[in-house]
């Protein structure tokens, strides 16, 4: 039997992922094929946490003109996304950060920022510390994201963040406190009769028109859906 691939393979880009504790996933490339459809254009963009380098990445593929800063706290992960960005074509755009965010030093606000945080809380840990710090809030708290991004954010600017459905209310009820804004909301299902799966926001210093939008995944034939083949065609190799 042969072993899974430690990669994955984008048109443009691969994902080697053998040490991160987050691997590539759906939902993740979901975040950062929305983020890229939306009509911006940034010139600094921040990947909080960006784990595989997933998400500056693709975001480098679409916006040629920003410059983006990937902050990552596990070493190992850390190491495995400047790897995955020094054989990118876009090497020179990205700089990787070994840090906690908290502790980031930045010199200028950034247009864009970008996050698929942990969420779990107060739930069972594995023995793999670089497990941990890539699915438990203990170590990026909703309250720290949030401080962050109205730190971080610049006037003008969007931030867009995936959480569960749960986790996300929880989040924007905390953005809202600070004074932030949820101006566009996009609803993940897996297909048409399941809950809902993951749901990503964008929030801002200013207050826009709410859009609200849904994808499903799969159709009931376990087929992808238009929707979603439109919105990675440019990034998944075999669509």
């Amino acid at each position: 039997m042969s072993k899974p691939n430690t990669y994955f393979q984008f048109k443009q880009f691969r994902i080697d992922q053998s040490h991160s504790g987050m691997k590539v996933t759906t939902e993740g490339c979901i975040l950062g094929g929305w983020v890229a459809s939306q009509n911006l254009r940034p010139k600094r963009i921040l990947d909080i946490g960006t784990g595989t380098g997933l998400l500056a990445l693709m975001l480098a593929q679409r916006f040629p003109d920003a410059q983006i800063d990937a902050v990552e706290v596990d070493l190992r992960a850390y190491e495995e996304a400047t790897t995955n960005f020094d054989a990118s074509i876009w090497s020179d755009r990205i700089n990787s950060f070994h840090t906690s965010i908290q502790y980031f030093e930045f010199t200028e606000r950034y247009d864009l920022i970008i996050s698929n945080p942990p969420f779990f809380k107060n739930s069972l840990q594995t023995e793999h510390q670089h497990v941990n710090l890539a699915r438990h809030d203990d170590f990026l708290s909703q309250q720290d994201l949030v401080h962050i991004i109205d730190e971080m954010l610049a006037p003008e600017g969007s931030a867009f963040i995936l959480y569960p459905e749960r986790e996300m209310n929880l989040f924007l009820h905390e953005a809202n406190t600070q004074g932030l804004q949820n101006n566009r909301r996009l609803t993940i299902y897996n297909h048409d009769k399941s809950p809902v799966f993951r749901v990503i926001a964008e929030i801002s210093k200013k207050s826009e028109d709410h859009s609200e939008k849904i994808l499903r995944i799969r159709q009931l034939d376990n087929e992808y859906t238009p929707e979603f083949v439109r919105l990675l065609k440019p990034y998944y190799l075999h669509l």
